[in-house]
């Protein structure tokens, strides 16, 4: 009787081992080798990480944000670089390392003001920051283009790559005044005229002719008439023996 029993036990863990190794075989096993399947890893940098999450979930594979570094034009929160690289292989079930964007590095702006217009934009260019609008302020006793003033402030924290604008002091326009006509005059006299109306006089040709006196202005340019601004040269041909 006890041989009887002992044979059905036998025959009976006989059975259940056969079922256990079918299960492992037909149900385990499968689901272990498809979740640990190696896939090629695909290229998220220049993604969000949330768009990153969403492409490799499909793969089964996790995302994790190891730290972020500054980036003079990739926009916060983009991913700058990834492990594994792209193409390489890696299991279901594992993690991705990578590198975000923080955005550009801050700067303190430097004071623009009483630069000339193109040394303005050359010291924002050497800080990494752009110029945007140039506003001109014709300002009276202004004797160059220089900066007044300028938006952000001096001083401001300011990411690398911003637009700054600025208001530039232009001088006053210069008053216009109509030539008069110095041929046949001394040359004398045509310098007084000249140097009473804001001229400045270039160095006098001289042309030989007996037909006026020495020191006859004979031509002018520009011509008598025309509208000139002060500080402008003008040029005299003279007479002489």
């Amino acid at each position: 009787m006890k041989l009887w029993k002992f044979l059905l036990l036998m025959v009976g863990m006989v059975v259940l081992g056969g079922v256990a190794v079918l299960g492992i075989n037909f149900l385990v096993l499968p689901q272990i080798i498809h979740q640990n399947k190696v896939v090629v890893m695909p290229d998220i940098r220049g993604m969000s990480v949330a768009g990153a999450e969403t492409q490799l979930r499909r793969d089964d594979l996790e995302v994790v944000v190891r730290r972020s570094m500054p980036h003079p034009t990739i926009p916060e929160g983009m991913i700058l670089d990834q492990v594994p690289a792209p193409q390489k292989g890696i299991r279901g079930g594992r993690t991705v390392s990578v590198i975000t964007s923080s955005g550009p590095p801050a700067g303190s702006l430097p004071d623009l003001k009483g630069l000339g217009l193109r040394q303005a934009e050359i010291t924002l260019q050497r800080e990494n920051y752009r110029l945007g609008r140039v506003l001109q302020l014709r300002q009276p006793g202004a004797t160059q283009t220089v900066v007044q003033y300028q938006s952000p402030e001096p001083g401001q924290e300011l990411y690398k790559g911003a637009v700054v604008d600025l208001v530039v002091a232009v001088p006053p326009a210069a008053e216009l005044v109509r030539m008069p006509d110095l041929r046949g005059t001394s040359l004398y006299r045509a310098r007084q005229i000249i140097s009473a109306a804001g001229f400045v006089l270039a160095p006098v040709t001289y042309e030989r002719t007996g037909a006026v006196e020495p020191n006859t202005v004979l031509e002018q340019d520009p011509p008598a008439g025309k509208r000139i601004a002060k500080g402008e040269r003008l040029e005299l041909v003279a007479s002489s023996r």
